[in-house]
Protein backbone atom coordinates (compact mmCIF):
# COMPACT_ATOMS: atom_id res chain seq x y z
CA UNK A 1 0.00 0.00 0.00
CA UNK A 2 1.03 3.71 -0.33
CA UNK A 3 2.19 5.86 1.89
CA UNK A 4 -1.70 7.81 2.25
CA UNK A 5 -3.09 4.42 1.96
CA UNK A 6 -1.21 3.13 4.97
CA UNK A 7 -1.78 6.51 6.49
CA UNK A 8 -5.88 6.27 5.98
CA UNK A 9 -5.88 2.73 7.45
CA UNK A 10 -3.82 3.67 10.62
CA UNK A 11 -6.17 6.57 11.13
CA UNK A 12 -9.41 4.18 10.45
CA UNK A 13 -7.65 2.00 13.28
CA UNK A 14 -6.85 4.76 15.82
CA UNK A 15 -10.74 6.06 15.58
CA UNK A 16 -11.64 2.08 16.33
CA UNK A 17 -9.76 1.73 19.25
CA UNK A 18 -11.25 5.28 20.61
CA UNK A 19 -14.97 3.19 20.04
CA UNK A 20 -13.75 0.40 22.11
CA UNK A 21 -12.03 2.46 24.40
CA UNK A 22 -15.18 5.17 24.86
CA UNK A 23 -16.91 1.57 25.60
CA UNK A 24 -14.66 0.13 28.16
CA UNK A 25 -15.17 3.36 29.66
CA UNK A 26 -19.10 3.27 30.04
CA UNK A 27 -19.03 -0.06 30.93
CA UNK A 28 -16.54 0.79 34.31
CA UNK A 29 -19.07 3.82 35.29
CA UNK A 30 -21.85 0.91 34.71
CA UNK A 31 -21.18 0.17 38.47
CA UNK A 32 -21.75 -3.57 39.59
CA UNK A 33 -18.07 -3.65 40.99
CA UNK A 34 -15.67 -1.01 42.47
CA UNK A 35 -13.45 -0.77 39.01
CA UNK A 36 -11.13 2.05 39.89
CA UNK A 37 -11.89 3.65 36.22
CA UNK A 38 -15.31 4.54 37.53
CA UNK A 39 -13.90 7.18 39.49
CA UNK A 40 -11.88 8.65 36.47
CA UNK A 41 -14.98 11.07 36.13
CA UNK A 42 -14.45 12.29 39.48
CA UNK A 43 -12.93 16.12 39.42
CA UNK A 44 -12.96 17.51 42.69
CA UNK A 45 -13.43 21.57 43.50
CA UNK A 46 -11.27 22.69 46.17
CA UNK A 47 -9.39 25.63 45.82
CA UNK A 48 -9.02 24.41 41.76
CA UNK A 49 -10.27 21.33 39.81
CA UNK A 50 -8.54 18.23 41.05
CA UNK A 51 -8.37 14.63 39.69
CA UNK A 52 -8.91 12.42 42.89
CA UNK A 53 -6.21 11.13 42.76
CA UNK A 54 -4.34 14.35 43.28
CA UNK A 55 -6.17 14.64 46.74
CA UNK A 56 -6.68 11.12 47.95
CA UNK A 57 -5.54 7.40 47.53
CA UNK A 58 -8.43 5.43 46.57
CA UNK A 59 -8.30 1.11 47.53
CA UNK A 60 -10.68 -1.40 47.27
CA UNK A 61 -10.78 -3.34 49.81
CA UNK A 62 -13.14 -6.01 48.04
CA UNK A 63 -14.47 -6.07 45.06
CA UNK A 64 -17.79 -4.53 46.00
CA UNK A 65 -16.61 -1.18 47.66
CA UNK A 66 -14.12 1.97 47.12
CA UNK A 67 -12.23 3.35 50.49
CA UNK A 68 -10.86 7.22 49.64
CA UNK A 69 -8.85 8.89 51.87
CA UNK A 70 -8.48 12.62 51.45
CA UNK A 71 -4.63 13.52 52.00
CA UNK A 72 -6.22 16.65 53.53
CA UNK A 73 -8.99 16.86 55.70
CA UNK A 74 -10.40 19.98 54.25
CA UNK A 75 -10.82 18.02 50.92
CA UNK A 76 -13.40 15.71 52.74
CA UNK A 77 -16.40 17.67 51.95
CA UNK A 78 -15.78 18.34 48.39
CA UNK A 79 -14.42 14.66 47.67
CA UNK A 80 -17.48 13.81 48.42
CA UNK A 81 -19.55 16.51 46.20
CA UNK A 82 -17.67 15.06 43.81
CA UNK A 83 -18.19 11.21 43.92
CA UNK A 84 -22.24 12.21 44.40
CA UNK A 85 -22.38 14.40 41.18
CA UNK A 86 -20.94 11.32 39.06
CA UNK A 87 -22.15 8.68 40.97
CA UNK A 88 -25.43 9.24 43.11
CA UNK A 89 -26.02 5.50 43.38
CA UNK A 90 -22.96 4.87 45.99
CA UNK A 91 -23.81 4.31 49.00
CA UNK A 92 -21.66 6.28 51.80
CA UNK A 93 -20.25 5.47 55.03
CA UNK A 94 -17.59 7.82 57.22
CA UNK A 95 -15.39 6.24 59.07
CA UNK A 96 -13.71 8.36 61.69
CA UNK A 97 -10.43 7.07 62.68
CA UNK A 98 -9.78 6.61 66.24
CA UNK A 99 -6.44 9.26 66.54
CA UNK A 100 -8.87 12.10 65.81
CA UNK A 101 -11.84 13.53 64.50
CA UNK A 102 -10.52 15.60 61.55
CA UNK A 103 -8.97 11.84 60.72
CA UNK A 104 -12.20 10.40 58.65
CA UNK A 105 -12.24 8.37 55.36
CA UNK A 106 -14.97 7.56 53.10
CA UNK A 107 -16.41 4.33 52.40
CA UNK A 108 -18.50 3.73 48.96
CA UNK A 109 -20.16 0.33 48.75
CA UNK A 110 -21.79 -0.21 45.33
CA UNK A 111 -25.73 -0.72 45.24
CA UNK A 112 -26.64 -4.28 45.07
CA UNK A 113 -27.92 -6.02 41.98
CA UNK A 114 -32.23 -6.45 42.82
CA UNK A 115 -34.57 -6.98 39.88
CA UNK A 116 -35.05 -3.68 38.55
CA UNK A 117 -31.49 -2.53 38.70
CA UNK A 118 -30.73 -5.48 36.91
CA UNK A 119 -32.97 -4.46 34.44
CA UNK A 120 -31.56 -1.20 34.16
CA UNK A 121 -28.41 -2.54 34.00
CA UNK A 122 -28.80 -4.98 31.49
CA UNK A 123 -30.92 -1.96 29.11
CA UNK A 124 -28.44 0.17 29.50
CA UNK A 125 -25.17 -1.82 28.38
CA UNK A 126 -27.06 -3.13 25.75
CA UNK A 127 -27.64 0.81 24.39
CA UNK A 128 -23.94 1.71 24.92
CA UNK A 129 -23.49 -1.84 22.70
CA UNK A 130 -25.55 -0.98 20.17
CA UNK A 131 -23.83 2.93 19.62
CA UNK A 132 -20.88 1.21 19.53
CA UNK A 133 -21.35 -1.22 16.68
CA UNK A 134 -23.47 1.83 14.93
CA UNK A 135 -19.45 3.91 14.85
CA UNK A 136 -18.19 0.94 14.01
CA UNK A 137 -19.78 0.36 10.66
CA UNK A 138 -20.35 3.98 9.77
CA UNK A 139 -16.36 4.51 10.31
CA UNK A 140 -15.59 1.63 8.39
CA UNK A 141 -18.44 1.81 5.40
CA UNK A 142 -16.49 5.57 4.65
CA UNK A 143 -13.47 4.01 4.30
CA UNK A 144 -14.73 1.02 2.63
CA UNK A 145 -16.90 3.78 0.22
CA UNK A 146 -13.22 5.33 -0.81
CA UNK A 147 -11.92 2.20 -2.10
CA UNK A 148 -13.63 2.46 -5.58
CA UNK A 149 -11.82 5.37 -6.34
CA UNK A 150 -8.41 4.05 -5.96
CA UNK A 151 -8.95 2.20 -8.81
CA UNK A 152 -6.25 3.20 -11.67
CA UNK A 153 -4.11 4.43 -8.50
CA UNK A 154 -3.09 1.58 -7.27
CA UNK A 155 -2.99 -1.74 -8.63
CA UNK A 156 -5.86 -4.32 -8.91
CA UNK A 157 -3.82 -5.84 -5.96
CA UNK A 158 -3.25 -3.35 -3.71
CA UNK A 159 -6.75 -2.72 -4.24
CA UNK A 160 -7.77 -6.05 -2.70
CA UNK A 161 -5.46 -5.71 0.35
CA UNK A 162 -6.59 -2.42 1.31
CA UNK A 163 -10.08 -3.68 1.16
CA UNK A 164 -9.38 -6.90 2.94
CA UNK A 165 -7.36 -5.00 5.73
CA UNK A 166 -10.59 -2.48 6.29
CA UNK A 167 -13.21 -5.40 6.40
CA UNK A 168 -10.45 -7.60 8.61
CA UNK A 169 -10.56 -4.07 11.07
CA UNK A 170 -14.43 -3.81 10.82
CA UNK A 171 -14.71 -7.55 11.93
CA UNK A 172 -11.86 -7.87 14.73
CA UNK A 173 -13.36 -4.25 16.32
CA UNK A 174 -16.89 -5.96 16.06
CA UNK A 175 -15.83 -9.16 18.04
CA UNK A 176 -13.80 -7.18 20.56
CA UNK A 177 -17.35 -4.73 21.08
CA UNK A 178 -19.13 -7.97 21.45
CA UNK A 179 -16.59 -9.64 23.39
CA UNK A 180 -17.10 -6.73 26.20
CA UNK A 181 -20.80 -6.69 25.97
CA UNK A 182 -21.14 -10.10 26.62
CA UNK A 183 -18.51 -10.14 29.89
CA UNK A 184 -20.36 -7.13 31.18
CA UNK A 185 -23.52 -9.17 30.94
CA UNK A 186 -22.42 -11.84 32.80
CA UNK A 187 -20.76 -9.34 35.70
CA UNK A 188 -24.74 -8.02 35.85
CA UNK A 189 -25.77 -11.18 35.91
CA UNK A 190 -22.79 -12.75 38.56
CA UNK A 191 -23.99 -9.50 40.87
CA UNK A 192 -27.90 -10.56 40.17
CA UNK A 193 -27.12 -14.27 41.71
CA UNK A 194 -24.75 -13.21 44.12
CA UNK A 195 -28.08 -10.66 45.50
CA UNK A 196 -30.98 -13.50 45.03
CA UNK A 197 -28.67 -16.03 47.40
CA UNK A 198 -29.00 -12.68 50.02
CA UNK A 199 -32.43 -12.00 50.20
CA UNK A 200 -35.48 -14.07 51.05
CA UNK A 201 -38.32 -13.89 48.18
CA UNK A 202 -40.07 -11.36 50.61
CA UNK A 203 -37.09 -9.09 49.90
CA UNK A 204 -37.44 -9.45 45.71
CA UNK A 205 -40.62 -8.71 45.91
CA UNK A 206 -39.91 -5.41 47.73
CA UNK A 207 -37.13 -4.33 44.50
CA UNK A 208 -37.24 -0.89 44.07
CA UNK A 209 -34.22 0.32 42.20
CA UNK A 210 -34.76 4.40 41.14
CA UNK A 211 -32.91 4.82 37.83
CA UNK A 212 -33.04 8.43 38.28
CA UNK A 213 -30.79 8.27 41.02
CA UNK A 214 -28.31 6.62 38.94
CA UNK A 215 -25.05 8.05 38.10
CA UNK A 216 -25.01 10.19 34.26
CA UNK A 217 -24.47 7.09 32.21
CA UNK A 218 -24.68 9.02 29.19
CA UNK A 219 -22.12 11.39 29.66
CA UNK A 220 -19.26 11.07 27.07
Amino acid sequence: MNLYVTAAVKELKEKLNAYLSLLSYRYANLCVKAELGALLPVTVVAEREYNLEDVAKVATPDDFRFEIYPDLPDHLQAIIAAVLDVHPEFKMELVREDYGNRNQHIVYTMPEVDKDRRKFLNDTAKVFYEECKVEIDTACGGYLAEVPSLEGKLSVEEVTEVTRVLKRSREETLQTCDELYQKKLAEIDEAYQHYLSHHTDDDQGHDSFDVTSSMKLFDD
